[in-house]
C-alpha cells in the first residue's frame, strides 16, 4: 500500500530503491513470527519516537513540515516495508548542548529517508517433530537454568555485596549516609537480597525437575485421546516457542536457511540504502544469535554497507552456532568483529550495541567470548570506577520491567532505553544529541520508575493475599457475596416467574462455594477467588499510576523537574509498600499473637524494612553504559584498542550540573500558553516550586553553559 503523496512537495515524495538515507532490518527471536509481527512491534515505536524527536520545540521542531511521513506500510506477501521521510531542524554543531541552539531562520530543514524490513524466518524450514525437540530440550534446559541463576545471583546478591564493599573502601566525605548506618543499609540489603534469591533458586529447581520428568512423557501421553485433547494446544506452543532454537543448534542445513534468510533482507536493504546510504540491523533474542553469525562469519560488513548491529536481549553467547556432528570449532563472536574493525578502515566498521535487561534469562548479561569476561563486564557495568573492561561490544544494561521472566519480551516497549536510541542512531548525525548529564539523568530516572512498579506488583501480591482472609474483610466480603448471589438469583426468579406465569423462587445455594461451613465468612476458594481479583485491581491501579507517571517523563514536552519526578514515584511505592506491611502486621496480630511487646517490636521492624524498600530504588546502584574499545583513526591492527574513562555520577551531581539546568529551564520557557494544557500548566507550577529563582523568558534563543 502506497500513502498519497503532493506532487509538488519533493519532500514528501517517495523515495526510490536506491536514495535512502538508512535501512534497518529487524530480526525476530525464537518462535513462530506472522508476517509483519516483529516488524509492526519496532516500527509502530521507532517512528512514534522519531515523530517526537523530530517536532521536539528546544530545537526548533514546531513547524508542521517537521515530523514523520509514512509512504509505504506494506504488511501483507512476502517482503514487508515500511518507509518514511523524516523532517527536522536543520542545525549546525549537531552534538551536546549545541541542541539548545536555535536553527537559522528560513533554513532548509534537514530530512532523513528511512526503509524498516524485517528478516522472518518461520516458514522457510520444516520444523523438527515434537519428540526431537524434548530430546535437545532436557540438557539444554539446565544450561539455561544455569546461566539464569548465575545472573539472578548477580542482581540480587553479588550487586548489594560490591557495593558495601565499595562502600567500606569510599572516602566518608562522599557517602550519603554516615558509614556506619550505610553498613547497617547494606548488610539488610544483602540478607534481603539472599533470601529472595533462595527462594527464586527453590522455585526454578522444582519447575525444571518437573520439567525434565514431564518432557519424555509428553510424546507417549498424546497417544491417549483424552489427554491429547486437554494438552496439545499448550504442548505444541511450547514446541513453537522452542523449535527454532532447537533447529538453529541442531540442525545445520536448516539453521543455513535461518541466515539465508537474514542475508536476503540484508541484501535488500543494501539495495534500498544505494551506495551513500546505510543498513542497519536490530536483532532480538534468537535473532541475535543468527544475525551475529551471519553477518560476523559470513558476510563484509563493508560490502553491504553495514554499518550498526543492535542486539537486544541477545542469546549470542546461549546458542552461539550450529552443531556438526564431530566438529568442536569454538565461536569466538566478539574476537571475530575486533579483527574485522582492527582492520577495516573508519567508515567501514562495524558498530555494535548490545542491549540485555538486568532481570532477562536468556541473554545473562553482557555478550563476552570467555565467562570471565562476561563476569567482568558485568561488575564494570555495575561499579566502573577505575575499572578497565575487557574487549567487547557497547554495552547497555536495560529495565524494561524490572521483573524476572517478563523482562526479555518487552524491549520495543523501553522507550527512554531502547527505543529513543535506536531512533537517534537511524536519524545520523544531523540530529542533536542530548547533553550526558540529561542522557544519564535520564537513564536513572527511568530505572527508579521501572523498579517502583516491580515493588508495587510484589507488594501487591502481599496484600491480596493476606486481607481476604483477615476476619473482618472476610466477613465482610461474605455479607457482599450473599446479597450479590441473592440480588442475582431473585431477579431471575422474578423475571422468570413474570415470563411462566409461576411464583418467583430464587436459588438460595447459589455462591454457597465461596462461603464457609457458617456462612459467615469466605471459605478457602472465596478466599483465593477474592485475592486475585483484588491482585488484579492492585496491579491495574498501579499501572494506571506508573503509565501516567511515565508518561509525564518521556512523552511530555515540558516534564516535571527531576525532583518533582522523584516525589512522584514515591508517593505511590510508599503507600503499596506500607500498605504490605499493614496487611503483615495484621496477619500477625489475628493468627500469631496479641501481645502488645512483641506486636510493638514487630511494627517497628517493619516500618523500618518498608523504609528501607521504599528508598531502595533511589539510592540502589544502577548500571552505566559500557563503551566499545576506541579503534583509533589508522584501522590498523598495530592500533591498541582503547576505552574511555568510566564514571557513575550521583543523581544529585546530575541534578545540579549545568547542562541539564539549561535544559530543564529551556523547557519551561517553551510553556508560553499553560492555560491550554492541564499537564504543561501543572508542570510550570511545580516548576516554579521546586526552583522560584529561575525566571520564565521567552523560548531559549541561545546557549548558556553557566549554572
Amino acid at each position: 500500500m502506497l500513502i498519497s503523496t503532493e506532487s509538488d512537495a519533493q519532500h514528501e515524495q517517495a523515495p526510490k530503491p536506491g536514495e535512502f538515507d538508512v535501512a534497518l532490518v529487524v530480526v525476530h527471536g525464537m518462535g513462530n513470527a506472522f508476517t509483519s509481527q516483529v516488524l509492526l512491534e519496532w516500527a509502530e515505536p521507532l517512528l512514534g519516537r522519531l515523530d517526537w524527536l523530530a517536532r521536539d520545540p528546544l530545537i526548533g521542531g514546531e513547524d508542521d513540515r517537521h515530523g514523520v511521513k509514512v509512504h509505504e506500510s506494506t504488511l501483507v506477501g512476502d517482503a514487508p516495508l515500511i518507509t518514511a521521510t523524516v523532517t527536522f531542524p536543520r542545525r549546525t554543531g549537531a552534538q551536546g548542548a549545541a541542541r539548545l541552539v536555535q536553527p537559522t531562520p528560513g533554513a532548509d530543514p534537514a530530512r532523513r529517508r528511512i526503509a524498516l524490513l524485517e528478516a522472518r524466518w518461520s516458514e522457510s524450514f520444516v520444523p523438527m517433530t515434537r519428540g526431537q525437540v524434548f530430546k535437545w530440550a532436557m540438557p539444554f534446559l539446565w544450561r539455561a537454568i544455569a546461566r539464569m541463576l548465575r545472573l539472578f545471583l548477580g542482581t540480587m546478591v553479588l550487586v548489594p555485596w560490591y557495593t558495601m564493599r565499595q562502600h567500606l573502601k569510599a572516602p566518608a566525605a562522599t557517602l550519603l549516609l554516615p558509614r556506619w548506618l550505610n553498613f547497617i543499609v547494606d548488610w539488610v540489603r544483602i540478607i534481603v537480597g539472599s533470601a529472595f534469591y533462595v527462594v527464586v533458586t527453590l522455585f526454578i529447581v522444582a519447575l525444571g525437575s518437573v520439567a525434565t520428568v514431564l518432557l519424555p512423557l509428553l510424546s507417549p501421553l498424546l497417544l491417549i485421546p483424552w489427554f491429547k485433547k486437554l494438552a496439545q494446544g499448550a504442548i505444541d506452543g511450547v514446541v513453537e516457542s522452542i523449535g527454532d532454537v532447537a533447529t538453529w543448534k541442531e540442525r545445520p542445513v536448516r539453521a543455513t536457511a535461518m541466515r539465508l534468510v537474514v542475508r536476503d533482507a540484508i541484501t535488500r536493504a543494501r539495495e534500498l540504502v544505494g551506495d551513500t546510504g546505510e543498513v542497519q540491523v536490530l536483532a532480538h533474542s534468537q535473532g541475535a544469535a543468527v544475525a551475529t553469525y551471519t553477518i560476523l562469519e559470513e558476510l563484509r560488513p563493508a560490502d553491504f554497507r553495514l554499518r550498526r548491529l543492535t542486539t537486544v536481549g541477545a542469546a549470542v553467547v546461549l546458542l552461539g552456532r550450529e552443531n556438526w556432528p564431530g566438529r568442536s570449532t569454538p565461536y569466538h563472536p566478539v574476537d571475530t568483529w575486533m579483527r574485522m574493525n582492527s582492520r577495516a578502515s573508519e567508515p567501514d566498521r562495524l558498530a555494535w550495541e548490545n542491549h540485555w535487561a538486568t532481570w532477562d534469562p536468556f541473554s545473562a548479561g553482557p555478550i563476552a567470548d570467555r565467562a570471565k569476561d562476561a563476569r567482568a563486564r558485568w561488575r564494570t557495568a555495575y561499579f566502573p570506577e577505575g575499572a578497565t573492561p575487557p574487549d567487547g561490544p557497547e554495552e547497555h544494561a536495560v529495565h524494561n520491567t524490572s521483573q524476572p521472566f517478563l523482562d526479555h519480551s518487552l524491549y520495543y516497549d523501553n522507550v527512554p532505553q531502547v527505543i529513543e536510541p535506536t531512533a537517534l542512531h537511524l536519524l545520523g548525525d544531523d540530529y542533536p544529541r542530548p547533553p550526558a548529564a540529561v542522557a544519564a539523568l535520564e537513564n536513572r530516572l527511568s530505572v527508579i520508575g521501572k523498579k517502583s512498579s516491580a515493588l508495587n506488583v510484589l507488594a501487591s501480591l502481599v496484600i491480596a493475599a493476606i486481607v481476604p482472609g483477615l476476619p473482618a474483610v472476610s466477613a465482610f466480603l461474605a455479607d457482599l457475596v450473599r446479597w450479590v448471589t441473592s440480588f442475582i438469583t431473585g431477579s431471575v426468579a422474578v423475571v422468570v416467574g413474570f415470563l411462566t406465569g409461576t411464583a418467583p423462587e430464587s436459588d438460595t445455594t447459589a455462591g454457597a462455594w465461596l462461603l464457609a461451613a457458617d456462612g459467615e465468612s469466605l471459605s478457602t476458594g472465596g478466599w483465593v477467588l477474592a485475592s486475585i481479583l483484588l491482585f488484579a485491581l492492585l496491579v491495574w491501579v498501579g499501572q494506571r499510576i506508573q503509565r501516567w507517571i511515565y508518561r509525564s517523563r518521556v512523552w511530555e514536552r515540558c516534564p516535571y523537574d527531576a525532583k518533582i519526578w522523584l516525589t512522584l514515584t514515591t508517593i505511590p511505592r510508599a503507600a503499596y509498600v506500607v500498605g504490605a506491611a499493614t496487611a503483615i502486621w495484621l496477619a500477625i496480630f489475628v493468627w500469631w499473637t496479641e501481645d502488645v511487646s512483641t506486636l510493638l517490636i514487630t511494627g517497628v521492624v517493619l516500618l523500618i524494612i518498608s523504609a528501607f524498600v521504599v528508598v531502595e530504588p533511589r539510592f540502589a546502584p544502577a548500571p552505566v553504559v559500557v563503551p566499545a574499545p576506541d579503534f583509533g583513526p589508522t584501522g590498523t591492527t598495530a592500533q591498541a584498542p582503547r576505552h574511555a574513562p568510566l564514571t557513575r555520577p550521583t543523581i544529585g551531581n546530575l541534578i545540579k550540573d549545568p547542562e541539564y539546568r539549561d535544559e530543564r529551564d529551556a523547557r519551561a520557557r517553551l510553556t508560553r500558553h499553560p492555560t491550554t494544557s492541564w499537564s504543561r500548566y501543572w508542570a510550570r507550577v511545580f516548576y516554579r516550586w521546586s526552583d522560584p529563582g529561575t525566571p520564565t523568558a521567552s523560548p531559549v534563543t541561545t546557549n548558556s553553559t553557566t549554572p
